[in-house]
């Protein structure tokens, strides 16, 4: 299995790409259609989420069980996305309204980073232990019995 280095640094790619894509899409839906930014953010967390769970559980560390893997994603990620709609809804009622117009999407992305800034390495703590955890017990179910 690849050092905790490579596999910060694959997640961190992942989490880099994904997170684009979620500002790509917050930053139209928000911009350019009547969305609110509970539904704007929503979306956009769901576009970086599914990309970014193939991308961590087939680069970054390797494929184990999908239910296990896919459960302890939905509920680490869904906890972080939670707090990035939470924070994009709030940023919207408390601070947009005192921006001229053309300055409440970039804020808006501004406050879906902020929320999933410092989410990133515990993120990363949780999935290393428990991924690369259950990927050391399969290996060690397939080494050979000692005689």
């Amino acid at each position: 299995m690849a050092p905790s280095r490579t596999r910060l640094a694959r997640f961190t790619v992942a989490s880099a790409i994904a997170t684009a894509l979620s500002q790509v899409v917050l930053l139209v839906l928000y911009a350019w259609t009547p969305f609110d930014a509970t539904v704007a953010s929503t979306a956009a967390f769901l576009a970086g989420s599914v990309p970014h769970f193939l991308m961590v559980r087939h680069w970054a560390w390797p494929p184990g069980r999908l239910r296990a893997q896919l459960t302890t994603y939905l509920t680490v990620t869904l906890l972080g996305g939670a707090a990035s709609i939470a924070l994009t809804t709030a940023a919207e009622w408390l601070v947009l309204p005192l921006l001229p117009g053309g300055w409440r999407p970039v804020a808006l992305t501004l406050s879906y980073l902020a929320a999933s800034g410092p989410v990133f390495l515990a993120k990363f703590a949780v999935f290393d232990r428990v991924f690369a955890a259950r990927a050391e017990r399969g290996y060690a179910a397939l080494s050979p019995l000692p005689v």
